[in-house]
């Protein structure tokens, strides 16, 4: 490994760099993008990091990456978080393991596919991004959605004509799910067709 190598897997670590931009190395290592840039592909060369996408990076080192991680970064400037049926996994509320990470965001719907994994990301408007909070994972963290937020995402979305998305599915016989906050979501989105929804399942507490 090279100096420059040697002195740039310092500074990741140093900075517990995860997921980052070519930018970051800029400003941390005082350094030209030419050449953070070419000391980056020599570092990905050697397998210690793997480019995503242009500009940014997921540092390879680390033996707790975990791919929710590089979600907010493919979506920046805009927020995003995990949802979906990935969340809707992550929790166990349903039985299938998704290969890809799904994801919403208010900004453009968008599909990945990169080197750390598939990643679909569906639009929804800025005033349902919530419901979410930061997942630490190891030394890892990620923005999750609560099981009731990403299901109600999920059947909002499937609502939308011509959608790619599908129902959930229950796990067992019953859904594993806080009637109650699923309820009190439920309200916030003011979607009749959502509540029309929750009524038919059996889902609708009171």
């Amino acid at each position: 490994m090279s100096p420059s190598a040697t002195g740039l897997v310092k500074l990741m670590r140093d900075h517990r760099l995860r997921v980052f931009r070519t930018a970051d190395v800029m400003t941390l290592a005082r350094m030209s993008p030419f050449g953070a840039t070419q000391a980056l592909r020599r570092l990905a060369a050697q397998g210690l990091i793997t480019r995503i996408k242009r500009g940014l990076w997921v540092n390879r080192i680390l033996q707790d990456f975990h791919p929710f991680e590089a979600v907010p970064f493919l979506t920046a400037p805009w927020p995003s978080y995990v949802s979906l049926y990935s969340a809707l996994a992550e929790a166990g509320v349903v039985d299938e393991i998704p290969e890809i990470t799904y994801a919403v965001s208010s900004g453009r719907p968008d599909q990945q596919r990169t080197l750390v994994g598939v990643f679909f990301i569906h639009h929804l408007p800025t005033r349902l991004m919530w419901g979410y909070e930061m997942k630490m994972v190891g030394q890892g963290r990620y923005p999750l959605a609560d099981p009731e937020k990403a299901f109600l995402d999920l059947v909002y979305l499937a609502l939308v004509p011509r959608s790619s998305l599908g129902f959930p599915h229950k796990r067992g016989s019953r859904w594993e799910l806080d009637l109650v906050k699923l309820k009190t979501y439920a309200l916030r989105f003011n979607y009749p067709r959502l509540l029309e929804f929750l009524k038919e399942n059996r889902l609708w507490k009171g």
